[in-house]
């Protein structure tokens, strides 16, 4: 069984075609899907939403093999269908015809009583999360709504600078005047 959930995953690794088979349950609705239909390979069982894990119990297929899952999702055994058993009867006593009863044949005894228990799972959870799912994108859908208003709205005006709306007159002091030692100084320190 390890080796061949091994030979799987190297299968997807490399993206080889992994080719599945279907089959169908003696109900004729329910389709089922595993790679080969063999002890040790996995099976699911074919939905809407994707394939879910075959559960435990056994189960007759359409052609009628019986399949046998005793771990979820495993196939443990697969039998063939078992042809029916001819009872061959002994041949009746000859009795002299004016004593001769009408004889019935006896009712052929039944070989093996069958009885399938279907059980269906709702899942409540997974309805519950469907309904969530809608309520958030309703939500998004009123959100995204309100953002796209907004994004029609102008925005308020950029400030830009404009060096010619207000000019500026610098005035120079004393620009005649003899440099001091202070000025002397800070001069050659500073330039």
């Amino acid at each position: 069984m390890e080796y061949k959930k091994k030979l799987n995953q190297i299968k997807a690794l490399l993206s080889m075609d992994v080719k599945l088979e279907q089959m169908k349950l003696k109900d004729g609705v329910t389709t089922v899907e595993a790679e080969q239909f063999a002890p040790e390979f996995s099976i699911g069982i074919v939905t809407e939403d994707g394939i879910v894990p075959m559960p435990v119990g056994e189960y007759e297929l359409e052609n009628g093999q019986m399949l046998y899952v005793e771990q979820e999702g495993v196939i443990t055994k697969i039998e063939e269908a078992e042809a029916e058993e001819v009872v061959v009867e002994a041949p009746a006593e000859v009795v002299e015809p004016e004593m001769a009863a009408p004889v019935e044949a006896p009712a052929p005894a039944a070989k093996r009583i069958v009885e399938s228990v279907s059980k269906e799972t709702f899942f409540e959870e997974n309805e519950k999360l469907k309904a969530e799912i809608e309520s958030l994108k309703a939500e998004l859908a009123k959100v995204a709504k309100v953002e796209m208003a907004a994004q029609d709205e102008p925005a308020a005006e950029a400030i830009s600078h404009n060096p010619e709306a207000g000019k500026v007159e610098l005035f120079k002091y004393a620009t005649n005047r003899r440099p001091s030692t202070k000025d002397t100084v800070y001069s050659k320190l500073f330039n």
